[in-house]
């Protein structure tokens, strides 16, 4: 990776830029089911799929991290799609589909979580020009500060419900 395409906020620390496919593709959630159509989004930059649904009986459902780790392994590993996503049936996109609900690599959280502290120790003066860096690296990922609110919501169980306080849970 070159310096110059470094998104993080520390040069120590490079996270390459995101370059996001999107599309369809079948796999197996058991070793014996059926293939299942899943909608995907990959970060070849990274190599890693970033969110992945599967479409079963009309139903749409975001796969959850072992199903996730597992299509990623199928997808990355021994099929090596990253190498040629258009060759796959995948398309580029600039951004995160709304279906998507994202996941990090270990590195954007790190960054996330160095931004975050910047945030906690800016001044009434400097909250603008963090929030700026944290959606510029957002921005690099191939996210929004949305994607971020989509990741970390509450699952449904919990409610929509007002907490003390007068605020809901999700939004």
């Amino acid at each position: 990776m070159n310096w110059l395409d470094n998104v993080s906020s520390d040069s120590d620390q490079r996270i390459a830029p995101a370059c996001l496919y999107q599309g369809h593709w079948r796999h197996r959630l058991h070793p014996y089911g059926e293939l299942l159509l899943c909608r995907v989004v990959v970060d070849v930059a990274e190599p890693r799929v970033v969110a992945a649904q599967i479409t079963e009986n009309g139903l749409v459902e975001d796969l959850d991290a072992s199903d996730l780790e597992e299509l990623n392994q199928v997808m990355l590993t021994q099929q090596e799609v990253h190498h040629r996503p258009t060759a796959w049936g995948l398309t580029a996109c600039a951004m995160l589909p709304a279906w998507a609900k994202p996941t990090f690599s270990e590195s954007q959280i790190e960054e996330l979580e160095r931004i975050q502290g910047y945030l906690i120790e800016a001044s009434d003066e400097s909250v603008d020009t963090v929030l700026k860096l944290r959606d510029q690296f957002l921005q690099g990922i191939g996210m929004t500060h949305h994607d971020v609110h989509r990741a970390v919501r509450q699952p449904a169980e919990y409610g929509t419900g007002l907490r003390k306080g007068g605020r809901g849970l999700a939004s």
